[in-house]
């Protein structure tokens, strides 16, 4: 694996055999090392071109250590909504500050990809999911495939008007039934909109919490290899 600046990001980048590239999207407080490892297991043969991108935002994980982000999150409301069982009304009538603004960079990188690459997938995990879900319905010739690892849905009434832009990308979505930083119910509310659009979507959940479990990565990598 290398690292490189393309398009104001820093990136570890893992060149493959074929003209497909997966970008992908970390969660809030990690880095692009925090996924990176998953090639190994999703991509043996090494036939993709993989692209973990680095949030542009430093914040504050505690204990003295920082970590990135790709827009800011006000954590200490969002433990109190979850703590009070209001989480809903936390994302449900706007989109996330910044988010448009991240939004418009990482659809950059996207275009400046596919001058190199026939097929870009684009995916995330939390944080980076919401990203990746709001660069595909602002242009919807941004990805080939989506993946939505503990995600959740946001701008409610964005994704009623915007969420037509997902209709031919191939999604997965997964979800922890345990989860407790993105209660599952939000999830069920993104999977209620993407079944009835998305022509070929498939929504994984599973008992555990805010994680990627192994039966989940191996459900990812027959859907990225398809």
């Amino acid at each position: 694996m290398n690292f490189e600046r393309m398009n104001d990001f820093d990136v570890i980048t893992k060149k493959g055999t074929s003209d497909k590239a997966i970008v992908v999207l970390h969660g809030y407080g990690a880095s692009f090392q925090d996924l990176a490892p998953l090639h190994r297991y999703l991509d043996p043969a090494g036939e993709f071109s993989w692209y973990f991108i680095d949030g542009p935002l430093s914040v504050d994980v505690g204990m003295g250590m920082m970590g990135k982000a790709w827009f800011p999150i006000d954590m200490m409301g969002l433990q109190t909504a979850l703590a009070t069982g209001t989480f809903e009304k936390v994302f449900a009538d706007h989109s996330p500050e910044g988010l448009d603004e991240i939004t418009n960079k990482v659809l950059g990188l996207l275009k400046s990809l596919r001058e190199d690459f026939s097929k870009v997938f684009l995916g995330g995990f939390s944080q980076g999911s919401m990203v990746s879900s709001s660069v595909v319905m602002k242009d919807k010739d941004s990805a080939d495939k989506l993946f939505l690892l503990s995600s959740t849905i946001y701008d409610e009434k964005r994704f009623e008007s915007d969420a037509k832009n997902f209709s031919t990308i191939p999604t997965f979505q997964s979800h922890g039934s345990a989860d407790p930083v993105l209660p599952v119910s939000m999830a069920n509310k993104l999977n209620t909109v993407l079944k009835d659009i998305v022509e070929e979507y498939e929504y994984h959940p599973f008992s555990g919490g805010h994680e990627i479990p192994l039966p989940i990565i191996e459900k990812l990598k027959t859907f990225l290899q398809r």
